[in-house]
């Protein structure tokens, strides 16, 4: 980001900050459908004149409700941009399961929210898109490559690699960490390769299952305990897509305008293999909007992590927030002026 648009970003956020927030932003408690889930969240949109665009944040993976998700719409309503931030299924106070979710209904959730801003008469239906880290990339990826209503993304630490090269990546940067013997890898990956085998087809659940009991004690168990995430067989179905799923094909159709953020040092997705798979997949779309970064030292979520000792989260790698606002700037509020 160059000196000027710094200077600038600094310029409009600084001239807000000094308004009280109730004249920023109107907020409200919004519900909206996929199917028969409903799902709650809350919609905050700037007092701007016009129809603002707006972001639909998605989440990562496991349960999720929409308070992580406050402090960037708040942030995002000072630039004029409006956020619908929601409960993942099966948590907070939306319905259904995340447990029993497949990916396509993952993303149908990210594109009923969508559909939801649309209607909305203070959105700009042309100006919608999606924020998400991490499981939320590849939930993005699917849903843009079956809409032509996403009209840009922002993503952290996600997609690009595939769900399988990213867990598999994960565990061996576990045990590596854990300093486990070549031995005890080669045995924890076959393992874990019999997990990814039963998620894709179905095969060998019980002798899954017996290797699973009968490695509680190994070295490399405590790191990848699988049967606590083992499905049912019933449930399995729906978890295939983390051992099959390829995100390249969909990526392939991406031509919206992308913010991509990535840590060097995260050790949960493969930055250097995410990297390489998005630049191939953005290059097949002809996709020339795409912006793609890398902050030396942070971890997944951009968060500087190596050394950290203080209480809470590590704070996010210098330069994180101004680079996201200065692109959401200049691609999405001020997209064709």
């Amino acid at each position: 980001m160059t000196r000027i648009l710094v200077v600038m970003l600094l310029a409009i956020t600084g001239s807000v900050c000094t308004v009280a927030q109730n004249t920023i932003f109107v907020e409200s408690e919004v519900q909206f459908h996929n199917g028969e889930v409903v799902l709650s969240g809350t919609l905050i949109v700037p007092r701007t004149e016009g129809p603002s665009p707006a972001v639909v944040f998605l989440h990562g993976s496991g349960p999720a409700t929409r308070a992580g998700a406050r402090e960037y719409a708040i942030e995002f309503a000072k630039l004029g941009i409006a956020s619908l931030f929601y409960d993942k299924r099966g948590s907070g106070s939306s319905s259904g399961s995340w447990l029993t979710a497949s990916l396509n209904d993952l993303s149908n959730d990210a594109l009923a929210g969508v559909e939801y801003l649309k209607a909305q008469r203070a959105i700009d239906p042309k100006r919608i898109g999606f924020w998400g880290v991490s499981q939320a990339g590849w939930i993005a990826t699917l849903a843009a490559s079956q809409s032509s209503n996403v009209a840009f993304m922002v993503l952290i630490s996600g997609g690009g690699a595939s769900p399988r090269e990213s867990e598999l990546f994960s565990y061996r940067t576990a045990f590596q960490k854990a300093g486990l013997s070549e031995t005890e890898t080669t045995d924890g990956l076959r393992v874990i390769g019999m997990y990814f085998e039963y998620l894709g087809t179905g095969q060998n659940r019980t002798q899954l299952v017996t290797e699973l009991e009968n490695s509680k004690n190994k070295a490399w168990y405590k790191y990848a305990s699988l049967d606590r995430i083992l499905p049912s067989e019933e449930n399995r179905v729906n978890w295939s897509w983390v051992a099959s799923w390829d995100p390249a094909p969909h990526i392939n159709k991406i031509t919206c305008p992308m913010l991509l953020m990535f840590g060097d040092k995260d050790t949960d997705h493969p930055t250097a293999l995410a990297l390489e798979k998005w630049r191939e997949g953005l290059q097949k779309a002809g996709n020339t909007k795409a912006v793609i970064m890398t902050f030396p030292g942070a971890g997944h979520g951009i968060r500087m992590r190596e050394g950290f000792i203080g209480q809470g989260r590590p704070p996010f790698a210098d330069g994180y927030a101004e680079a996201m606002l200065g692109w959401l700037w200049m691609h999405v509020v001020n997209a064709g002026k």
